[in-house]
């Protein structure tokens, strides 16, 4: 099968698992998700996110509850936290001055972009970090999906607790989504209800 029909393979079964098998994920199938989410892309490369990662079973149902008491969120084989960094203007330039590229382009792309992101308020910073984290969530549901394995993302929490589980430092970091992925309970996989292509696409 080529790359792109197994690409759309992916996409194609890849749905809201709410029925797991009571059953832990392998070391090597958490890595390699886990690696799809660290090569995500981000707007400038700036990566304002942490993958906290839950498995332990009495960890699993607290965070059920701070979850609006959602059952499959405690019986999954794992929760992943995805939080977005708001410190990013922090690590900017140390980030910027990492990479492979010449002097010149670099104090370009300061000039350019510092004053963007120091002109930023704290609203702004988390509006910006979340967006990117959101690229980073569909890389993690997708690679689960590439294994085989279910997932559903949780967008309905209780933001201020889970920062409080997790002990942030809320100015610099805050739970923004939640990704439960585990071993389905079915192996049926149910068919995809999507609005038709005239009204989502537009060529202008």
């Amino acid at each position: 099968m080529e790359t792109k029909q197994i690409f759309k393979q992916i996409i194609l079964e890849r749905y809201s698992c709410r029925s797991f098998k009571d059953s832990t994920i392998d070391e090597k199938s958490l890595e390699y998700i886990l690696e799809a989410g660290r090569l995500s892309p981000s707007s400038l490369g700036l990566e304002p996110w942490r993958f906290y990662v839950i498995q332990d079973k009495s960890q699993k149902l607290e965070i059920s509850k701070i979850a609006n008491h959602q059952e499959h969120v405690a019986h999954c084989g794992a929760i992943l936290i995805i939080t977005a960094r708001l410190d990013f203007g922090e690590y900017f330039i140390p980030k910027l001055k990492g990479r492979n590229m010449a002097q010149d382009e670099i104090d370009k792309r300061i000039a350019l972009y510092k004053p963007f992101i120091d002109g930023m308020n704290a609203e702004q910073k988390l509006h910006y970090a979340r967006e990117q984290v959101f690229l980073a969530l569909g890389n993690l549901a997708n690679a689960a999906s590439a294994l085989g394995l279910g997932s559903c993302i949780i967008g309905g929490f209780d933001s201020c607790k889970l920062d409080e589980y997790l002990r942030l430092n809320t100015q610099k970091e805050r739970s923004a989504i939640l990704l439960v992925i585990g071993e389905k309970a079915q192996s049926e996989i149910p068919q995809k209800s999507r609005s038709p292509k005239e009204e989502v696409i537009k060529f202008l």
